[in-house]
């Protein structure tokens, strides 16, 4: 088993997404390289299992349905001459099930109008660019660049720039200077918050990422617009 191995596999999977490839692709590369050239064997497949554990139940279902069509795959093509397969069992499948229940996807145009509270500015820097409310204080009024159409998010060490919409330039742009709620403390943003919509700070966030995900942009580009070490809380979003 190797790439070359796998990237043909990937081939046969036509109707998939670019972004479903994608995963597949990591996901089989770590099985290959957790094999490290041993042969296949059920017990090597219990101790990969058993590695997975230390993951989110999504992505432990995840990575076994992927690498099982791949030793599916092998096995129908003669490259390994021994039918192995990962288990799931019931209970774990009904609990994915609950576990990847997503929100559904709601419209904000109304606040794409006049700003008129501190809330509904916070609300759609949460749903524009996914921050939290912790990088929202971190923010300072000369990190947006209106010209070039880019915000620069530092936090915790890492610098990320994110594109600036027009949508969003259009209302926010005539403000001048936001760096006075910028200051403002978390419980205050919190409040300004609730105030503006029944929505909670991660429930925005959620929306953010539910709108990406619309949009057809890879997972592993998706968490760094995040600032995300990996991938695994996405996971659930691009099953």
């Amino acid at each position: 088993m190797n790439e070359k191995k796998i990237n043909t596999f990937i081939s046969t999977r036509q109707t998939v997404s670019e972004n479903t490839k994608l995963a597949y692709f990591y996901d089989l590369r770590a099985f290959v390289k957790f094999l490290d050239e041993r042969p296949l064997t059920q017990t090597l497949l219990t101790l990969f299992q058993i590695d997975l554990q230390k993951l989110a139940p999504a992505s432990q279902h995840r990575k076994i349905t992927h690498i099982n069509r791949f030793l599916k795959y092998l096995y129908q093509s003669g490259d390994i001459d021994q039918f192995f397969e990962l288990p799931v069992t019931i209970q774990d499948e009904q609990h994915i099930t609950r576990q990847t229940k997503l929100p559904e996807l709601l419209d904000f145009s109304k606040f794409y109008q006049k700003l008129q509270t501190p809330g509904e500015f916070i609300l759609l820097l949460i749903v524009e660019f996914g921050l939290k409310p912790s990088e929202i204080q971190a923010l300072r009024w000369h990190e947006f660049d209106w010209d070039f159409k880019i915000l620069t998010v530092k936090d915790k060490g890492l610098t990320r720039v994110l594109p600036i919409r027009d949508r969003f330039a259009r209302i926010v742009r005539p403000l001048q200077n936001a760096d006075e709620l910028f200051s403002k403390s978390r419980q205050f943003l919190y409040y300004e918050l609730k105030k503006t919509t029944a929505l909670t700070a991660k429930d925005l966030r959620e929306q953010y990422i539910l709108q990406r995900v619309s949009e057809h942009i890879s997972i592993y580009e998706l968490a760094e617009l995040l600032g995300l070490k990996s991938i695994h809380t996405l996971d659930k979003y691009y099953r």
